[in-house]
Order: structure tokens, then sequence, then C-alpha cells
């Protein structure tokens, strides 16, 4: 392996492409510092440079040509980053739906790895996610998907005409698992507000909503406990819809 011109252009693209990946990936957040993440992208850039090298295409041969190029690269980081955010976000979300049926819902934890506040199902929902993706190996799923790009994606062309199609395809299958994983609480939860509903009209003195708040943290804490091996499933599936979803973004 020479290092010469062609090398080190090759290298910059490699780098800026896995660096804006890894800096947009919820799976290196903002508790692992910037300096880290970097050098962590040139590490793996250097070593997946002389294998990515022939994938690149033509060298630029101009300064517009140079930014263009260097523009792709981060788009394509960004894309496979923010497709990992959604597919986590997918199950903070679902646990911000509980904790709004649950009656739990005013309640605010900070989440370090996103930099944003959340729910504390939703936190505790994000943070499993986050394990079991780890468990599955959805990190080298991500690093294979890097390797994927280069052949997805021709000259300057950074996306097909059809990724806004693939793109919200995905998005709706991730929406469904969410709601999917929340499906036994939602439904407890459900059947406490129809019974309340009932008593309420039979008994209107009784109060039963405000009776009903402990019930529905109660019951919906133990369907949520009792729909945790599901989790599993729910995270795989969901690495399945988000890797093919970007290669169908990306024109695969």
């Amino acid at each position: 392996m020479s290092i010469d011109a062609t090398f080190i252009i090759a290298f910059s693209f490699v780098f800026i492409r896995c660096t804006a990946m890894i800096l947009s990936s919820p799976l290196y957040g903002a508790i692992v510092p910037v300096m880290i993440r970097i050098m962590t992208g040139a590490v793996i850039s250097l070593a997946l440079t002389p294998v990515l090298k022939p994938y690149i295409g033509e060298m630029p041969t101009n300064l517009m040509e140079l930014a263009m190029m260097a523009g792709r690269e981060v788009l394509v980081g960004l894309t496979i980053g923010f497709c990992l955010q959604f597919l986590l976000g997918t199950f903070q979300m679902a646990g911000s739906l509980l904790d709004l049926q649950m009656g739990i819902g005013s309640a605010q934890l900070f989440n370090p790895q996103s930099g944003g506040s959340s729910t504390p199902v939703g936190q505790f929902k994000f943070w499993l996610a986050l394990v079991l993706i780890f468990l599955v190996n959805g990190h080298q799923m991500m690093f294979q998907a890097f390797m994927q790009s280069y052949h997805m994606t021709t000259s300057l062309g950074v996306i097909e005409a059809g990724f806004v199609d693939a793109g919200v395809r995905m998005f709706g299958s991730l929406l469904l698992i969410a709601l999917q994983i929340g499906a036994p609480v939602l439904a407890v939860t459900m059947i406490i507000d129809v019974a309340a509903g009932i008593i309420n009209k039979a008994v209107p003195q009784a109060q039963p909503f405000l009776l009903s708040l402990p019930a529905k943290t109660a019951l919906g804490m133990v369907a949520l406990s009792i729909g945790l091996p599901v989790m599993v499933v729910a995270v795989s599936r969901g690495l399945d819809i988000t890797f093919i979803g970007i290669g169908k973004i990306l024109g695969g």
C-alpha cells in the first residue's frame, strides 16, 4: 500500500462518510466525547480505505467536484446515522405513549445518550433497545451498511428518485413496531378506562377516573413486564427494517 495523493483523497472521503455516520448514530451518542468518536472514525477509515478505494469513483479534478463529493459523503453518512436514530426513537416513542396512558407522562428524565429529556418508561425502552442492539450485533450491521453504501451510490448522485417513498415506508414500519410494543399496556389501560366510564355513568359521585389512575399504573407495569421478552424480537425486526430501508434510500 503506497501513500500518495490518490490514497489521501480516498481516505478523506471515507473518513468524512464514516465520521458523519458515527457522529449522528445513537450507538455512539453524546456520552462518548466527540474527539474519541472522530479518532474512532479515523482509525476505521484508515483500515477500510484500501478496500473501498476502488469503489469511490473518479478522483475530483477541481475544487467544485471535490466539494460535491465531500457533500455526498456527508449526506450518505448522516442518512445511515439518522435512520438508526429513528429506530431508537421508535422505542422511546413507544415508552412515552405508555407513560401517557399510565398517567406518568408528566415525569421527565434527562437522557445523556440523546441529549434530551424523556419520560421514565420511554427512557427505559430507549436504554433497553440500545443494549439489545449491541447484543444482536447491530453495531456490526451498521458498519456493514457503511461498506455496502459504496456499492449503492454512484457518481455524484446521492440518492435515487424513490428515496422519499422508501423512507416513508421504513418510518411507517417502525411506527407499527412501536404500536405493537405498546399494545399490551394500551389494551389494559383501555379496559380500565372503559370500566371507569361505565362506573361513572352508574355512580358519578364515586369519581372513578381518579380512582382508576393507580390501577392503570399498577396493571400497566404488570403488562409492561410481561411484554418485555417481545423487545428482543422487536429490536431484531426493527434492525432488519432499518437496514433494508437504508439500502432502498441509497438506491441499493
